[in-house]
């Protein structure tokens, strides 16, 4: 019996199952069933170690339906050792338990490329990209003290690159080591002048 917690980590476990078995021609429940189970087992291999290094191991499950959806080949059966190798590869990205030298580090910037390239290519809801109200008050004044001060400029292309997960360039440090020197100081000036209050 899968437990409530579990429940969402188990039908991305079945939707791998119903993948590989859709064209055997073995896709009844219980074989599915049976075959979800093993890939459940595989993934709660995960769960002590994400939970001790990320607020929930909900990125088990994520890691999951991805495979569900790009890695689910038919002809994989009811082998399960490619699903073990593959979830490994992608929490090892996610949670990364080994320390990098510099040449495997290399491939890191590709990957945020290609999650970028990725993340373009989702479906956005309407709803997700209407803005009103106060965040469209924000923006406005981000807007203008963009166009004002070339530094609010330069600190919105920062965030930019953040949110999105493009590689940072050394100016980029430069200037997150810069606004981390800035900040602590401006947050006094801005108090002393009265526009925050302490």
């Amino acid at each position: 019996m899968v437990e409530p917690a579990d429940a969402d980590l188990f039908n991305a476990c079945k939707a791998v199952a119903k993948e590989v078995l859709r064209r055997n021609g073995a896709e009844s429940s219980d074989v599915v069933e049976t075959l979800a189970q093993k890939f459940l087992a595989i993934a709660e291999d995960h769960q002590d170690f994400v939970r001790r290094r990320r607020e929930s191991d909900d990125v088990i499950a994520f890691a999951v339906q991805y495979i569900a959806h790009v890695h689910a080949i038919p002809p994989s059966g009811t082998d399960t050792e490619w699903f073990r190798l593959t979830l490994a590869a992608l929490m090892e990205v996610a949670v990364p338990n080994t320390g990098l030298t510099d040449a495997a580090a290399r491939l890191l910037p590709c990957l945020q490329e290609g999650i970028r390239d990725s993340l373009a290519d989702v479906p956005v809801s309407r709803d997700t990209l209407r803005i009103e109200g106060d965040e469209a008050a924000s923006i406005r004044r981000m807007q203008d003290a963009g166009v004002e001060y070339g530094v609010a400029s330069d600190l919105l292309d920062l965030l930019e690159k953040l949110y999105h997960g493009d590689p940072l360039t050394e100016e980029d440090q430069r200037t997150f080591y810069l606004s981390s020197i800035a900040a602590p100081m401006t947050r006094q000036a801005r108090i002393a002048e009265g526009v925050d209050k302490p």
